[in-house]
């Protein structure tokens, strides 16, 4: 897969677009990401303001292997969603580092984002795409599971989550063959 993949500069689909992620976007997220549950399963506590939210996202955007999306839904910011690439397995990609607002968990905005984001992949090249969330985290493993992605399993992460516990992860893949997740 080649990379920097040229996102488009919106993909949408029904009531829901992305977009590549803009420090003024930062402003209007932090309301929705402000709620302690969003960042349940994360290393960090929620930023205090929307200029930590920003200084968050974009320190995670420094080495140049990551694309970071805004999440609207009827115009309306509602979270955010990441592609990493790693330079030593070129073969495929992961969507992952997705923070959405509680009032949109379970209405289908999250696998119409990662529809979108998986077709562009696939159409550059990728052989496949790697999903993770924590172990624990039953809702998002559902939510990668109505993808079609293969549940690989569990593995520990070098990082501890907040409570001081090490991160387990689980995780998914989806394979070039099945290019289109299935609709909800």
């Amino acid at each position: 897969m080649d990379w920097p993949v040229r996102f488009p500069a919106e993909m949408s689909a029904g009531t829901v677009s992305v977009r590549p992620y803009e420090p003024a976007d930062a402003v209007e997220l932090f309301e929705p990401l402000a709620d302690e549950r969003v960042w349940e399963y994360m290393t960090r506590a929620a930023p205090v303001d929307a200029a930590e939210l920003d200084e968050v996202i974009r320190s995670r955007l420094a080495d140049g292997y990551r694309a970071t999306f805004t999440v609207r839904q009827r115009g309306r910011a509602v979270g955010i969603t990441s592609v990493l690439f790693d330079p030593d397995d070129p073969a495929g990609a992961e969507v992952g580092g997705t923070l959405l607002e509680p009032g949109v968990w379970g209405t289908g905005v999250n696998t119409e984002v990662k529809r979108l984001l998986l077709a562009v992949m696939f159409r550059h090249g990728a052989e496949w795409v790697q999903l993770r969330t924590d172990e624990r985290n039953g809702r998002s493993a559902a939510a990668i599971r109505k993808l079609g992605a293969t549940d690989l399993g569990v593995q520990q992460e070098s990082f501890l989550r907040r409570d001081g516990t090490r991160r387990q992860s689980r995780i998914f893949r989806l394979e070039q063959r099945r290019k289109t997740p299935p609709r909800e």
